[in-house]
């Protein structure tokens, strides 16, 4: 499965762009500010029908217009079909897939994998990238999880209601059973698939590398359940029930949890650089690829975001050579004159084109 062609009209910065990929790989180069982005943000709207840059798909529409479209041509299993998702200013998206007389299923259409700017700040940055790069992965593989996950957080926010509304002891004692239900449910699952999938998948692959940089070999990575390792959760719920009382919400839990990056007993944001962080990551995402492959039915389509900002020579080498062994399709975009002149021996892999012409 690989996207074909792309059209755009009235999107972010566009009246009206037409891309033929011709099922090929893609190199999207271009100064700041000529929409590169912007391409890999309508395609990721169309396929899940959210933005990674806003709430408000209205933000989405060109200044002046009442509204964008944005269509795909996918080539599957030697045939064609066509996705198109409109949006209009007091409208909610309408998406719609078609090939040949039959409708197009969700099955039908690719997985997307967006490696965005902020993803790659993920070791350095706030909790919060660790932990949705490790639920992202983690609803592919535990079928259970999404669903998990969410009465978890709509048993959570109650707790939080009731927290704020300052609740008898009585009352809370209800929520808090209830959270810890569900919590206990969820840390098994979070637990699960951290010993047999994330923490092997990385550590195994990492190994299969002999030739890769040193420092990946240092790399450990620990989870942080969300509260005290000694401690159970319910004992956590109970130790902490006058703090979460006096901060009017719940303070630990599996929704805090975290992945710590060490490189020989040392936190890897201390002693990584940039680029060393940034090559990790994008490893990271890469080493899942045949996990993800071998729990769902759709193909996968990476679209990775300004690519060789803090790479070296060598270091975009290895992220290059293992993103073409994926055998999914790969749309790039990379800033033109910043290392795009790296790209050389893999250039014959891509299809390029300049939103700068």
């Amino acid at each position: 499965m690989s996207i074909d062609k792309v059209f755009l009209k009235n999107f972010r910065p566009f009246t009206d762009l037409k891309l033929d990929l011709s099922n090929n790989n893609l190199l999207l180069t271009g100064v700041n500010g000529t929409g590169k982005t912007s391409v890999l943000e309508a395609i990721n709207v169309l396929i899940t029908g959210k933005s990674f840059k806003t709430r408000d798909l209205k933000d989405c529409i060109k200044d002046k217009s009442k509204g964008f479209l944005v269509d795909l041509e996918i080539t599957k299993d030697n045939g064609i079909f066509k996705i198109r998702a409109e949006k209009e200013l007091n409208k909610r998206i309408s998406r719609k897939g078609k090939g040949g007389t039959s409708s197009v299923a969700k099955k039908d259409l690719p997985v997307i994998q967006f490696i965005q700017a902020k993803d790659l700040r993920m070791i350095e940055g706030e909790t919060e990238l660790r932990r949705d790069f490790f639920n992202k992965a983690m609803f592919h593989v535990e079928h259970n999880a999404h669903d998990e996950y969410k009465l978890y957080k709509k048993t959570l926010s109650q707790r939080n209601m009731a927290l704020k509304r300052k609740v008898s002891e009585k009352e809370l004692k209800i929520w808090n059973k209830a959270l810890i239900e569900i919590g206990n449910i969820l840390e098994d699952t979070q637990k699960r698939f951290y010993v047999n999938f994330f923490k092997d998948t990385l550590e195994n692959r990492r190994e299969e590398k002999k030739g890769n940089p040193e420092f990946l070999n240092t790399i450990k990575i620990h989870l942080s359940k969300g509260w005290p390792a000694d401690l159970s959760f319910g004992d956590a719920i109970a130790k902490s029930s006058q703090k979460d009382r006096a901060l009017g919400y719940t303070s630990l839990g599996p929704h805090r949890l975290d992945l710590m990056f060490y490189t020989e007993s040392k936190l890897a944001r201390s002693v990584l650089s940039r680029g060393q962080q940034k090559l990790l990551i994008l490893l990271m995402f890469f080493y899942f690829n045949d996990v993800l492959k071998s729990q769902i039915e759709s193909e996968i389509i990476y679209l990775i975001d300004d690519i060789t900002s803090e790479l070296d020579q060598e270091s975009l080498e290895i992220v290059l050579q293992e993103a073409l062994a994926l055998n999914s399709q790969l749309l790039i975009t990379a800033i033109e004159g910043k290392n795009t002149e790296n790209f050389g021996p893999f250039l014959d892999n891509f299809r390029q084109l300049n939103l700068s012409k």
